[in-house]
């Protein structure tokens, strides 16, 4: 908890150009609500009671002007502390956020992608409203509690230790159920997320919600989940209305004893009206003091509660960075899998490589094919560095890719997957994503290379067309040439395809793969194949099978040799 708030604590100083002056405002609102009861003390005993007109108006103008000097204070302060807030929680979503794009794949294996957005700007909030106006006003009555306490026992010692019975279960309330209310907010916001990735998994997926018509079920299982998250908030509702509960009972029971007490003072003459009347002023924001403590410790730990999962994920360090290592420009475009084994972290019982050597030279053409599940995405995967083999090696140029810098790695590779990931941006956007420096004529020569320009000038915004999100609005074919176009600008030193096209007719795939072949940098290609028209034409064909290499060779001569490839190509590649 203590490293929390020493993290938050951070966070907040970063902004201490807004939150300074905004304490300066505070302190100068808590002087003008002393001010206040010791004024009206005067007021009634010096100017009603003393019957001095003068000295009434005196007084009165001095109110006026307290109350314009709060009120100024009380706008700046507020508008120091909230704007501070928003700063702060714009720039906390900001830290998330590439913290999140330096995690490591497997981080994102174990975690939905609607649970992480969803946390993201859900849990947020609850902190920004703790550091606005609330902790400026915690601020305010924490001191009016302390300094108005000292005050009451100027007046009146005797009043003040009854006022004071309030305390005891104000603290015993904020210590039991303030931290009932961050665990229950903790549980809140974990259902508010697990609500918010079954919605965002649905509308991703709404073609096929659709086509199995199930909306009904998917609305009665989001209803279910969101109840969940409503059944917690529920509690720790109870919880803190509970808290709010004792703190006023108790705060203003010890009020109207102290009142009851004053009041038989004075008729005993033992107490000036002005002076209860100061008192009972003074005992109001004392007892004010203390439940807006008490509320302000609740929310803190609601906030802590929901902002726990930020600041866990803000210090994870990554098993593999993003970033660190050489930078070489060195690079031969060999490359070379040695005694490779591995398991996927999440699927630690099955072994997805079992001892994998290839060896791939400069400029060659390789294709992998295999029965699903055989290990082929997996390669690539270590390839990109996503997971590091548990045994063996993977290098490239010569190199093992773990001392080599990830970032740099992956900007000399170029993946095209089969159902690729575009983004809802022009479709400029998209063919020069990665690539900051490209100019129209390069994105318009890589479009030509993967025949896209055929439809794009057929738009009526041509390459400026918005293609929406993750590409909706193209055909599968389209969205593969456009994934290919960007591959082709990015003009890698290793070019991987995941059956990049396969929702291209015949004639057109025809077309794309001559074009690739002419390319003039001739990158080293690693080709994941599941049609024959793909392994016919490539330099040489690695059969995989259980996470183990079984047969390499051309195809023609693996048609020859290997009955398991041509019960493969019989069975498993398709005939186009």
């Amino acid at each position: 908890m203590s490293g929390q708030l020493r993290r938050i604590a951070a966070v907040v100083w970063t902004e201490r150009r807004l939150y300074g002056p905004g304490v300066l405002f505070v302190l100068l609102s808590i002087g003008t609500g002393l001010a206040y009861p010791q004024v009206i003390r005067l007021i009634i005993d010096e100017g009603i009671q003393g019957r001095r007109l003068d000295r009434l108006n005196e007084l009165a103008l001095l109110m006026v002007g307290i109350l314009l000097v709060e009120a100024g204070a009380t706008f700046a302060r507020d508008y120091c502390f909230n704007l501070g807030a928003e700063r702060v929680g714009a720039r906390l979503r900001r830290v998330v956020f590439q913290t999140l794009l330096r995690q490591d794949i497997q981080f994102f294996d174990r975690r939905d992608t609607g649970e992480i957005t969803t946390r993201l700007w859900a849990d947020v909030p609850a902190l920004q409203f703790v550091l606005g106006e609330e902790l400026a006003d915690a601020l305010r009555f924490s001191v009016f509690a302390v300094c108005g306490t000292a005050l009451l026992f100027y007046t009146s010692t005797r009043l003040t230790l009854l006022t004071l019975l309030a305390v005891p279960p104000i603290v015993v309330a904020t210590s039991i159920l303030g931290r009932r209310v961050r665990v229950l907010a903790s549980d809140m916001q974990q259902a508010h997320a697990e609500a918010g990735a079954a919605a965002s998994e649905v509308v991703g997926g709404i073609r096929t919600v659709r086509a199995f018509s199930q909306e009904a079920a998917e609305a009665a299982r989001y209803e279910r989940q969101s109840d969940r998250a409503v059944e917690f908030a529920r509690r720790k509702i109870v919880a803190h209305s509970a808290l709010g509960g004792v703190s006023f009972v108790a705060g203003e029971c010890a009020a109207l004893l102290a009142i009851w007490v004053g009041g038989n003072l004075i008729v005993a003459g033992r107490l000036t009206t002005g002076s209860l009347i100061s008192f009972v002023l003074y005992a109001m924001l004392v007892a004010r003091g203390f439940r807006n403590a008490s509320r302000f410790a609740a929310e803190s730990m609601r906030a802590s509660g929901a902002t726990e999962w930020i600041f866990d994920l803000i210090g994870r360090q990554p098993s593999i960075p993003s970033e660190g290592g050489d930078r070489s420009d060195a690079l031969d475009r060999s490359i070379a899998f040695e005694g490779v084994r591995f398991r996927y972290p999440t699927r630690a019982e099955v072994e997805a490589l079992k001892g994998i050597d290839l060896r791939i030279r400069p400029g060659e053409i390789v294709a992998v094919v295999g029965k699903s599940g055989s290990g082929k995405s997996t390669l690539v995967n270590l390839l990109l560095r996503f997971y590091d083999p548990d045994e063996g090696s993977v290098t490239v140029g010569g190199r093992d890719i773990r001392t080599v810098d990830p970032a740099w790695l992956r900007s000399q590779i170029a993946t095209v997957q089969q159902d690729p990931v575009l983004f809802s941006r022009s479709i400029a956007e998209n063919i020069a994503y990665g690539v900051d420096a490209a100019t129209v004529a390069d994105i318009e020569d890589a479009a030509a290379l993967a025949c896209v320009d055929e439809y794009i000038h057929r738009l009526p915004a041509g390459y400026e067309t918005r293609i929406g999100d993750r590409g909706v609005q193209l055909s599968g074919g389209q969205r593969q040439r456009l994934a290919i176009a960007r591959a082709i600008l990015r003009r890698p030193k290793i070019l991987i395809l995941d059956e990049a096209t396969s929702a291209l007719d015949a004639e057109l795939e025809s077309i794309v793969q001559e074009a690739l072949r002419s390319i003039d940098y001739r990158p080293t290609t690693l080709i994941i194949a599941h049609r024959l028209s793909t392994v016919a034409t490539v330099d040489r064909v690695v059969v995989i099978d259980h996470g183990r290499i079984v047969d390499s060779g051309t195809h023609d001569g693996l048609m020859q040799t290997s009955a398991f490839y041509r019960q493969l190509i019989q069975s498993q590649l398709v005939v186009q």
